[in-house]
């Protein structure tokens, strides 16, 4: 007879995916030697932290101003909002010709790896482009992918994220480091000065 779950067994299968794992995969590994990594804090939207000592708020700074710079580069304008309400920064065109004023709601995810990730609560906002920036820490090595929330959420139902418990009872998904098929499924998202303008001018 199976024993009943602890709460905190049920907590953590509510939040992160088990589907694919097997029993005993990594025990001869770890019967070699193992280290563990406590994270520092626990964010405020439950996505996992920075680890190994990194500080996760710089990693939002790095990334923050690596999208500006993308931004800036493919001829837009960038405004970040007083308070925090879900939305980091604005990405407005206001060059001479321009027909009328075209802007964009950006929420910023930025990670040191090739993360993926996205919250329901996100669905609320008009028009909003959620950016990933990854490898902010080795800024030779980062890209920029920006995805309206649809879109993201498309991603998560080709890969079968969408039935997980962490997306259908928590209403978040996040995966650490993106695979071969990820990174094709946002391919097409990621961002050149031309695919900013387009995305723009979809608003």
């Amino acid at each position: 007879m199976k024993s009943q779950m602890s709460d905190s067994e049920q907590k953590l299968r509510s939040q992160f995916d088990f589907s694919k794992a097997v029993r005993g995969r990594h025990s001869e590994q770890y019967a070699k030697g193992h280290t563990v990594t406590l994270l520092k804090s626990e964010p405020e939207d439950k996505y996992p932290v920075e680890t190994g000592g990194q500080d996760s708020q710089l990693t939002e700074v790095f990334g923050k101003n690596l999208l500006i710079g993308h931004l800036i580069d493919a001829g837009l304008e960038v405004a970040e909002p007083v308070r925090d309400r879900g939305i980091d920064l604005v990405a407005y065109r206001d060059k001479e010709g321009a027909t009328g004023f075209v802007a964009r709601p950006i929420q910023l995810k930025a990670y040191s790896h090739e993360s993926f990730g996205l919250d329901v609560k996100y669905k609320r906002i008009p028009d909003l482009l959620i950016a990933y920036v990854w490898n902010v820490r080795t800024p030779e090595l980062s890209e920029v992918y920006a995805l309206t929330y649809d879109e993201a959420l498309d991603i998560l139902d080709k890969k079968g994220y969408s039935k997980t418990d962490s997306w259908t009872k928590g209403g978040r998904y996040f995966v650490r480091n993106a695979g071969k098929e990820l990174r094709e499924y946002l391919s097409q998202h990621k961002m050149t000065p031309e695919r900013w303008l387009e995305k723009l001018k979809a608003a």
